[in-house]
């Protein structure tokens, strides 16, 4: 019988009561833990997560120590710093620590020392001891080995003697409202100190600590840090105001403080607040996946710990589960959410933590295909998962549009072309100026691509990242876009195609842009009208992740006279062409690059797995060489330009075409195929009041009529269909 069982079945009656009292009850019980250990026992992917806990439990204090170049589990001198400042200004590769002091650009070999680079790593080593202590905290709950409670009990204890003395500092060093302690803001000490609650919780029944050295927890650590975290952001916060709520929740129920619980949960900002303004048809405020699984981090830790506590907040607000079916409508075919706003494409797999945790809440047999793809790796399906889920079915890719959200995604029957498109709120502060971009997958690569983000600290993130012309969309006088929101005109589903028109809302005065676009297994046409009752220069422009190789016109002349500012300026060895087009172009992509960002290696990870996902995520991105091929047709109003923008690699830059035309009512035309044998040819004709589109492959001819309602006739083998 392992130890858990002789904790929970042999104490004696006249002491169950003192030892229930201080049972763990903040995301599990005793009985909880029980019923783990006993899925441990028959199912291996949980027996392997479990053994996983335990060796890294076993390697603690030398592994902390080696890492940091150590020779105790010392405490960092002073609070973190912003882990955004620990980057390789030339390349954007984040630096590298080696022990004991060494701050490396991987890229360059070049160190980096003083501030704020060696407090960056004093946040790294809050991290790593927030974790480990968590880590033994579950592991003496698993095994009832005491040493485990003992060691997690002296970071407790050493954080509370140290907690106090800290400054309040923000990400530059200032006293504000928004930094912290430990941390240098809110958003990172929230998430430590749910860490430290928990810990807590799991290790203060061990008889490790006396009255008076929990009374000192309570106090100085835990009340401590959350009178530093609950004085900031007073406001609509968004994904930083999650994690606040959630800390206030830990330490909250933790203390059996109703105060803090009811100020996490039904506060101004409170949880229930986020459900019903930060959530749209199951798509997260910010617009950025990477803040949408982010923020539901932190939601649902506060929903757990909540539903132990007798209020079902998966039930009681149901906007908590959309959050689980908005990016399901419009992921790739690869797995991967793109790379909109501040973010960087997203592998919804790699969620499964998170859609373990929903799945055990509602059965949603939609969550199964994220939840099990990786063989329940995460430490979530050990503490949190059902023992034998069902059969997962297919996930289920079909045109999908959130006219509320502004999303839409594209698709086909009969292969992997997809484009999705977005057309909503802007996104606050980590919106991006691109109204009606969109990204395109085909051949199993991220082909049309969003800049998605640097690391914040990199000044191209301010210079590049949000501007308009860094995004696949349309620039007016080569300004930067205003922030709006766009609405949905007209959406049209056939067996043989997929159409979309939208309107872009005040992105300049006095200005209208609308895009349509049509999607069929043979190409997409994008056609937009931009129009005004004055005068202007409008750029079209195109990202793609291939190398462009153009077949025609000739591009003779170097341009010099783009200005420096909203981004144009980072626009290199760009040519002209002289000639009015037709351009005729194919983007080839090689390495599928794109598809496969890492995370910031500096950065907690969400999830602790028992075994690498490396070649999980190989499997899902292939290395073939993916063609996408474009045709813009000819027009003497149009004047065409090639080059090169930075990608999210620094080193890799991207492929795009410009196309500038002037006046105050003009239209672009382009259409992009995969299937570059099909020796497409576009011919654009009509009025300003109906553009029309006629696009010819081997064996079809379709003729479309853009303005709304969007039409298109459908000609193949003598067949002629319409819609």
């Amino acid at each position: 019988m392992c130890g858990f069982h002789i904790v929970l079945f042999v104490l004696s009656l006249a002491a169950w009561p003192q030892a229930y009292a201080q049972a763990p009850s903040l995301f599990l019980t005793l009985q909880d833990i029980h019923s783990r250990a006993e899925i441990a026992k028959t199912e291996p992917w949980a027996r392997e997560s479990l053994h996983e806990l335990i060796r890294e439990a076993d390697a603690f204090p030398e592994s902390y120590e080696k890492r940091f170049g150590l020779q105790s589990v010392e405490l960092p001198p002073e609070g973190g710093q912003w882990i955004h400042w620990y980057v390789c200004p030339d390349t954007g590769t984040p630096l590298s620590f080696r022990p004991p002091n060494h701050n490396v650009c991987p890229d360059t070999g070049k160190e980096y020392s003083g501030y704020p680079f060696d407090q960056v790593v004093y946040q790294l080593r809050n991290d790593a001891l927030g974790r480990a202590a968590l880590t033994l905290g579950l592991a003496y709950r698993f095994t009832n080995r005491e040493r485990y409670a003992r060691e997690a009990a002296q970071i407790l204890t050493a954080y509370a003697d140290r907690y106090q003395s800290w400054p309040l500092h923000d990400n530059h060093g200032n006293p504000t409202a928004n930094g912290g302690k430990a941390y240098s803001q809110t958003l990172d000490e929230s998430i430590w100190l749910i860490n430290i609650a928990w810990t807590y919780d799991l290790v203060r029944g061990a008889g490790v600590l006396d009255a008076s050295a929990k009374a000192h927890i309570e106090n100085d650590l835990l009340r401590a840090s959350y009178q530093t975290v609950s004085k900031a952001h007073k406001g609509p916060t968004d994904n930083i105001q999650s994690w606040i709520n959630a800390a206030i929740a830990a330490v909250g129920f933790t203390l059996k403080d109703s105060t803090l619980i009811h100020e996490a949960i039904d506060g101004p900002i409170g949880f229930r607040s986020q459900m019903r303004n930060f959530v749209t048809q199951g798509f997260w405020i910010e617009g950025t996946f990477g803040y949408h699984f982010y923020a539901l981090r932190a939601l649902v830790a506060t929903a757990q710990m909540a539903k132990l506590h007798g209020i079902n907040l998966w039930v009681q607000e149901p906007a908590l589960l959309s959050l689980f079916n908005g990016p399901l409508g419009i992921v790739l075919p690869n797995g991967y959410l793109p790379a909109f706003n501040d973010s960087n494409p997203v592998n919804l797999y790699e969620q499964d933590y998170l859609y373990e945790q929903a799945y055990t809440a509602s059965k949603n047999p939609r969550y199964l295909p994220v939840m099990l793809k990786y063989g329940r790796a995460s430490r979530e399906a050990l503490l949190f998962g059902v023992a034998r889920p069902p059969k997962p079915p297919r996930l289920a890719l079909k045109s999908e549009v959130f006219d509320k959200a502004g999303f839409a995604a594209l698709r086909n029957k009969i292969n992997d072309f997809t484009v999705v498109v977005k057309f909503g709120q802007h996104g606050g502060p980590h919106g991006h100026y691109d109204k009606l971009s969109f990204v395109l997958y085909s051949q199993g690569h991220i082909m049309g691509i969003d800049p998605g983000t640097q690391l914040y600290g990199l000044p191209l993130h301010q210079l590049w990242d949000s501007m308009t012309i860094a995004h696949n969309t349309v620039s007016v006088d080569e300004q930067r876009q205003s922030a709006a929101t766009g609405r949905l005109i007209s959406w049209k589903t056939n067996p043989n195609w997929t159409t979309i028109t939208m309107d872009a809302g005040s992105i300049y005065p006095g200005v209208f842009f609308d895009r349509s676009i049509v999607l069929t297994p043979n190409y997409c046409l994008i056609a937009d009208h931009v129009h005004s009752s004055t005068f202007h220069t409008v750029d079209w422009i195109y990202h793609d992740a291939g190398t462009l190789e153009i077949a025609k016109p000739a591009f003779t002349q170097k341009v010099t006279d783009l200005p420096a500012k909203n981004g144009y300026g980072l626009l290199k060895d760009v040519w002209r062409s002289v000639d009015g087009g037709p351009l005729i172009a194919r983007f080839v992509d090689y390495s599928n690059e794109q598809a496969s960002e890492e995370s910031n290696p500096n950065s907690p990870v969400a999830s602790i797995r028992s075994r690498n996902l490396s070649a999980d995520e190989a499997a899902d991105n292939p290395s073939n060489t993916a063609v996408m091929e474009l045709t813009i047709p000819a027009d003497t109003n149009q004047e065409l330009m090639r080059g090169e923008a930075p990608g999210h690699n620094l080193k890799k830059p991207v492929s795009f075409v410009l196309v500038r035309k002037q006046g105050a009512d003009v239209r672009f035309t382009a259409v992009l195929s995969p299937k570059p044998d099909l020796n497409l040819n576009v011919q654009q004709g009509g009025n300003s009041q109906n553009h029309r589109v006629l696009i010819t492959g081997q064996d079809f001819s379709d003729r479309i009529s853009v303005e709304p309602p969007l039409t298109v006739e459908h000609s193949r083998s003598g067949a002629r269909t319409q819609k």
